[in-house]
């Protein structure tokens, strides 16, 4: 059986294909369209890439911040429950250090390019 691309790497072909044949060939105002579509195919395969382990982190950290048990989904809605009710704060130990971690990683899909994500990986 022939090794098929993988999933990123055909995203990565679309997003090319969009932005050098696509774009230039269309009117402005569907140009736009064109790369915030581009945009969206780049996220999607930054997301199929990152490591399964940073979703792991993610829940685990949940587990410890909250002192209890379940998915991901259902333990970020307890925790925005508790902040929204001023049961946890940022003097809530482990919460700022879990803020800071999910930001990071959704900015690593959605804005890579970010300078201030950039400056924040530097420090």
């Amino acid at each position: 059986m022939q090794d098929l691309p993988k999933d990123p790497d055909l995203l990565a072909v679309v997003a090319e294909f969009l932005r050098r044949e696509v774009m230039p060939a269309v009117s402005n105002g569907l140009a736009f369209r064109v790369r915030v579509a581009a945009n969206v195919v780049d996220m999607v395969q930054r997301q199929l890439t990152q490591p399964e382990s940073i979703a792991e982190e993610e829940q685990q950290r949940l587990r410890d911040l909250l002192g209890e048990d379940g998915d991901t989904r259902l333990l970020t809605e307890r925790l925005c429950e508790g902040i929204a009710n001023g049961e946890f704060t940022l003097d809530t130990p482990g919460l700022a250090d879990f803020l800071w971690f999910v930001t990071l990683h959704k900015v690593a899909v959605d804005q890579p390019r970010y300078s201030g994500y950039l400056n924040a990986l530097d420090s």
